[in-house]
């Protein structure tokens, strides 16, 4: 008799986690599923420095979470002399892209939450202003089944802030962005992801002091160490009432 009451509080409690978990939940990559940026800062140094400009610490501060073509302007800025877009572009996007087969570099924590989200059968999508090749390498990399597809900065969307991209991380699930979970670290991020009415977390712990956190986060977390299905909806709650 006690063994069947307590299956069937168990059962209960799974239930009740079930409803309060998201519908989905959307990672961008650099900076928040992966701690890329000292790739980043150090290609964005090869790259400039290679064109005989001098390289500044603005730049990975200024670059944080921008699209490619954004990216590209402001490395220009550093150089001296005209250099095409495309050659800019194929340095850094295959500097970066080869640390990252070299050492995959997942944020602390991340693929232990990935695996108990898909477990949970919570489906998980990358939304990412990075390029197809770069997205889709880290998407391979992850343990398989976590992620039911992603989003680039190839797709032809309105790059973040617009809610464009999450938007469209919705779609790919079949769920009401309302229901949805962004993990973020940019200021343009966490905007994107508030617009298109999703909860937000901002993940802090692999960002440079200088970024100010003023967005439409419910918490600011620095890592995803020791995070449980339960802690992910407590997020949902604290989004609904601010909703």
């Amino acid at each position: 008799m006690t063994n069947n009451t307590q299956t069937s509080l168990s059962s209960s409690a799974v239930a009740e986690l079930d409803r309060r978990l998201p519908a989905a939940v959307f990672w961008d990559m650099d900076g928040t599923l992966i701690n890329s940026e000292v790739y980043w800062a150090a290609g964005e140094k090869y790259v400039i420095e290679k064109h005989g400009g001098t390289f500044s610490e603005q730049v990975p501060l200024r670059a944080r979470g921008q699209s490619t073509p954004k990216l590209l302007q402001i490395l220009q800025e550093y150089i001296p002399e005209h250099v095409d877009s495309e050659i800019l572009r194929s340095e850094i996007i295959g500097y970066v892209i080869d640390r990252e087969r070299e050492k995959p570099c997942w944020a602390t924590g991340a693929v232990e939450l990935l695996n108990k989200l898909a477990e949970a059968g919570v489906p998980n999508v990358i939304v990412s202003a990075s390029p197809r090749a770069m997205v889709s390498n880290m998407a391979e990399q992850a343990p398989e089944g976590a992620f039911v597809g992603y989003v680039c900065g190839e797709d032809g969307l309105a790059p973040k802030p617009d809610a464009a991209p999450y938007l469209r991380a919705a779609e790919i699930v079949g769920a009401d962005p309302a229901d949805c979970l962004v993990f973020e670290d940019s200021p343009v991020g966490l905007e994107s992801g508030g617009a298109a009415g999703c909860t937000v977390v901002a993940i802090t712990g692999f960002t440079p002091e200088q970024v100010v956190f003023d967005g439409p986060q419910v918490t600011n977390i620095k890592d995803y160490v020791g995070l449980e299905l339960d802690d992910v909806a407590n997020f949902m709650e604290l989004g609904a009432i601010e909703k």
